[in-house]
C-alpha cells in the first residue's frame, strides 16, 4: 500500500515553511517559523520542529518521504550542499542530519529548482514546456525549464540567476564577489540602499515610514513609500526594475523562454513587474520580445513545498501532454 502523504519544506533566510501534503498535491496542514540565528544545528532543529508539527498525528507508514528546498547550491547527484551564501550551511549533510532525525527519506534541492517544478505541475507556468523562474527574497533563486525537463546542468548547480554579473564594478555580493544580480535586488540590497538613502534629506520620507528608526527599514517600507510617492523610494525600486529587467534580457536571448515568472513579493510589486517588462521589451533581440511573456508565480511559499514534495511523490509529476518533467533519484541520478 502506498503511503499517501509526503512532507515539503521551503527553508529560506529568514522564514521556514513546511506543508503536509496529499499525493493529489493538496496541502492539507502547513506551518512557518523564523530561520533561527546561528550555526547549522540550529537549522537542522527548526526544520525537525516543523516536521513534527505538521506530521501530528499521522502514521509515519504514511508519509512516504520529506523534499526539502534550500537556498544552496545543490549537487543532486551526491544529495550535499556545495554552497550556501544566506545560511552556514556549506559542507553540512543536511540530508542524513534530517534523514537521521526523522527516520524517513529526505531528498534536498536548490530551492528555485523546487519552486518552478512547484509552477509548473499547479501555478503559473503549467503547460509551459521553456521558462524560467527569478526569485527575490533574502537571496535571488532561479530555476530553468528546457523542453519540459527541469534543468539542473553537470553536477545540478546550474540555475544560479541571483549570481550573474551585472556590473563588474558593483557592490559586493554575499557570496564574496561582486557585481551579482543578488546584491543589487535582492531584499538586504535594497534595505542597504534605503539605509544609506535615509541618512539623507532625501531619505527623510524611508525614515518616517520606519518609525525614524533606520534598523527598522524593511523592503515592503522602501515599496510601499514609492508607491506613495516618495521620491527617493521609487529610485531605489526603479534601480531594481532597471537591473532585475537587464539581467532577464540576457537570459531570454540566451535561453528564449517562452515565460518568465517573477517569485517573491518585492518581484510581483507592480512597480517592478511593470519596470521589468519595459526594459526587456525595449532591449531585447526582436523576436523574443515578441514571444516572452513575464508575469508573476501564483504559489508563492507553497510552490516551494509542492515542488519539494514532487522529489518524494513522484507521480504528482508524471509527464502529460503538455508538460514532461524529470525527476532524478537523489542517490544515483536514475530517472525516476
Amino acid at each position: 500500500m502506498r503511503a499517501s502523504y509526503a512532507i515539503g519544506l521551503d527553508v529560506g533566510g529568514t522564514r521556514i515553511a513546511a506543508g503536509l501534503v496529499e499525493r493529489k498535491g493538496r496541502i492539507v496542514r502547513e506551518t512557518r517559523m523564523s530561520t533561527p540565528k546561528g550555526g547549522p544545528f540550529g537549522v537542522v532543529d527548526a526544520i525537525i520542529d516543523v516536521i513534527g508539527e505538521v506530521a501530528t498525528g499521522v502514521h509515519p507508514s504514511e508519509i512516504a518521504g520529506i523534499g526539502i528546498g534550500l537556498p544552496a547550491q545543490i549537487d543532486f547527484g551526491r544529495q550535499t550542499v556545495e554552497f550556501c551564501t544566506n545560511l552556514p550551511l556549506a559542507g553540512v549533510d543536511m540530508r542524513g542530519l534530517v534523514m537521521s532525525r526523522t527516520k524517513h527519506s529526505v531528498t534536498i534541492d536548490n530551492d528555485g529548482n523546487a519552486a518552478a517544478l512547484g509552477e509548473s505541475r499547479f501555478g503559473a507556468a503549467k503547460g509551459a514546456r521553456d521558462f524560467v523562474m527569478v526569485t527575490l527574497g533574502t537571496g535571488v533563486g532561479g530555476g530553468v525549464f528546457i523542453d519540459g525537463q527541469l534543468y539542473r546542468g553537470h553536477r545540478g548547480l546550474g540555475g544560479e540567476i541571483g549570481h550573474m554579473v551585472v556590473d563588474l564594478e558593483g557592490p559586493e555580493c554575499p557570496c564574496g564577489a561582486r557585481g551579482h544580480l543578488e546584491a543589487f535586488v535582492a531584499r538586504p540590497a535594497i534595505i542597504r540602499d534605503a539605509t544609506a538613502a535615509a541618512a539623507t534629506f532625501r531619505g527623510a520620507g524611508i525614515l518616517r515610514a520606519a518609525g525614524d528608526d533606520k534598523d527598522k527599514i524593511t523592503a515592503e517600507i522602501v515599496v510601499a513609500a514609492a508607491n506613495a510617492g516618495d521620491e527617493a523610494a521609487a529610485e531605489i525600486m526603479g534601480r531594481v526594475g532597471q537591473i532585475l529587467g537587464e539581467a532577464l534580457v540576457g537570459i531570454v536571448n540566451l535561453l528564449n523562454p517562452d515565460i518568465i515568472l517573477l517569485g517573491g513579493k518585492v518581484a510581483r510589486e507592480p512597480l517592478v513587474s511593470r519596470l521589468v517588462r519595459e526594459k526587456v521589451g525595449r532591449d531585447l533581440l526582436p523576436e523574443p520580445a515578441q514571444a516572452v511573456e513575464i508575469k508573476p508565480a501564483q504559489l508563492g511559499t507553497d510552490g516551494v513545498v509542492l515542488g519539494a514534495v514532487g522529489l518524494v511523490l513522484y507521480d504528482l509529476f508524471k509527464p502529460s501532454r503538455n508538460s514532461a518533467v524529470m525527476i532524478t533519484n537523489g542517490e544515483n541520478g536514475a530517472e525516476r
